[in-house]
């Protein structure tokens, strides 16, 4: 479905023009989210057809399966992401949020972090929840605790929200879909429940939607992901996009070191020290590594 932005039409159903498909065969979907497209009625069959596609400022695209070679894009023409997380039911991983980081910076997208259901929290969890936002402060990724129950930290994020295309992704069952109802009271995003034997979230959201929130804003509530494939970057663009290790990088012995096992690495020296939180070096050496046991 189109949403056009004049015109009585409102939203059109249009049929994609096969040479689209044809012309980006390494995507799973030449046309995503967040895209300008070009269509053309038909008015003897009353019928609409998407002909074209703008080109993107950005896009925040993932591997389609790990073993794939395709790409899947979540959204494109975008100001800032969103990583909705809880801390349990579904449980936090820093690994996942830190490729999804990763990708929103290789495209130069903001991105931030927040951490839903906050009203389920007891002092130790809030602990936890603090413990994150300092490795995360350290990383460049802003953190916001909310709760869309409870509205806790809601009118802050309602503010930060109203300006450009919003992007929210994450795990499902972390709560994307309540938060988006909660900040824009009236959309009615489908909303699920968290399985109670696997303490995962159930695809409520089965595609992106986008939800028009204001003049020329925008937020686009993206299907629960299980794990994000990381596009094939160069070792070096892993580095440069690990702010903390780039900062130390300079220092290392060697030009090219990886800062996995060579002497006189800064890097390494720096997460013993605990300049460097060990979580995000275990993120980092994982993605290097191509392993998604962190998802």
């Amino acid at each position: 479905m189109v949403r056009l932005s004049s015109g009585d039409h409102g939203v059109v159903q249009a049929t994609l023009r096969g040479k689209i498909r044809l012309q980006k065969l390494k995507s799973t979907n030449p046309v995503c989210c967040g895209d300008v497209v070009d269509l053309c009625y038909q008015p003897s069959t009353n019928d609409w057809t998407l002909e074209g596609v703008e080109e993107r400022r950005n896009h925040m695209v993932r591997k389609a399966t790990n073993l794939s070679k395709q790409t899947h894009a979540l959204a494109a023409n975008l100001d800032r992401v969103w990583v909705v997380c809880s801390l349990f039911e579904p449980k936090f991983s820093g690994g996942f949020v830190d490729r999804i980081a990763l990708t929103a910076a290789a495209f130069e997208i903001p991105c931030h972090l927040i951490l839903n259901k906050s009203d389920r929290w007891h002092a130790k969890d809030r602990a936890v929840a603090e413990h994150w936002r300092e490795v995360y402060a350290a990383a460049g990724l802003e953190v916001w605790f909310c709760s869309a129950l409870s509205r806790d930290g809601l009118p802050e994020l309602a503010t930060a929200m109203n300006e450009g295309t919003q992007l929210l992704t994450g795990y499902s069952g972390a709560g994307k879909s309540s938060l988006i109802n909660a900040l824009f009271p009236g959309l009615q995003a489908a909303t699920g429940t968290i399985s109670e034997s696997s303490g995962k979230g159930t695809h409520t959201t089965t595609t992106a939607t986008l939800y028009e929130t204001g003049t020329n804003t925008a937020v686009i509530d993206s299907p629960g992901i299980k794990e994000w494939g990381i596009l094939d970057l160069e070792p070096y663009e892993i580095t440069y996009h690990f702010p903390e290790i780039r900062e130390y990088a300079p220092h290392c012995r060697y030009p090219n070191c990886s800062h996995t096992h060579e002497p006189s690495c800064a890097v390494q020296e720096a997460v013993r020290e605990n300049r460097i939180h060990q979580e995000r070096f275990v993120s980092y050496l994982s993605i290097l590594a191509n392993d998604d046991q962190y998802n």
